[in-house]
């Protein structure tokens, strides 16, 4: 396979190949650069579809995933296949790695998959550059070239939800542990093992109060004074603060030896 120049990506463009509303200005030297359009979609929020217009900027969310439609339409020739990959400082900022493929006969906008890996949003101005692409002469023509749906020109993004399974669905899968032990697995380490520590407190705390307030309740319903009712309930709450320090302080011990 030859790839093409900047020169031969322009001659094509010219003629209405390869990159239409494009700009000269997108050219590398053996590549373009395609630029975000004013339409997206958020997977993460049910697939919806987002137009961009009014704000002028996409905004991808902390740990969303997104498909980016470009501004520029693709027109790939039989005997041309076009690679497309990121642009490094878009990477740089938290934004997942891409690499796809336009095969040949494919026309139309392109759909560009990513995610926000970062902890901070990312808001991408229309016609900022998302992606680079580069095309490759094939040794012939190809004999079943693309037919499926071109871009984005049915208002839908193609996504195979016959694919995904909800916990539900695989509870009874050998290979599926609890949901909170799958929950856990794809938090970093520090963050699971903080929550666990957390779950473990509270669930000694609310043992503590539910102790107490059985106390409480059978000495309660053993006096018959008022005086008694108060010296009681004084002492009650005395002991019950006293059971609640004294489990507190177990479960410190128990963490600092396991530290250890």
């Amino acid at each position: 396979m030859t790839t093409l120049s900047d020169a031969d990506i322009q001659a094509r463009m010219a003629v209405g190949e390869l990159v239409r509303n494009g700009s000269e200005a997108q050219l590398g030297p053996a590549c373009y650069e395609l630029r975000m359009g004013s339409v997206y979609y958020d997977l993460t929020e049910g697939d919806k579809r987002i137009d961009a217009s009014s704000k002028g900027t996409v905004l991808i969310k902390p740990g969303h995933r997104v498909v980016l439609i470009t501004l520029e339409e693709l027109v790939i020739p039989h005997n041309v296949i076009a690679r497309v990959a990121s642009k490094g400082s878009l990477f740089s900022i938290g934004l997942s790695p891409v690499s796809t493929y336009a095969d040949p006969g494919f026309s139309g906008n392109l759909g560009i998959v990513t995610q926000n890996l970062s902890d901070k949003f990312i808001e991408l101005p229309i016609g900022e550059p998302i992606a680079k692409i580069d095309f490759s002469l094939l040794s012939s023509a190809a004999s079943n070239p693309y037919r499926g749906q071109h871009g984005y020109q049915t208002q839908i993004w193609p996504i195979r939800h016959q694919l995904q399974r909800t916990y539900d669905d695989l509870k009874g899968d050998p290979r599926v542990e609890s949901e909170e032990a799958e929950s856990y697995k794809i938090l970093p380490r520090a963050t699971a093992s903080a929550l666990k520590v957390i779950q473990r407190k509270q669930r000694i705390i609310d043992s503590a109060i539910l102790a107490a307030v059985c106390i409480n309740g059978l000495v309660l319903a053993a006096v018959s004074t008022k005086f008694l009712d108060s010296m009681v309930s004084l002492g009650t709450n005395l002991l019950s603060t006293a059971i609640v320090g004294a489990i507190m302080w177990v479960s410190r011990r128990k963490e600092q030896v396991n530290g250890s």
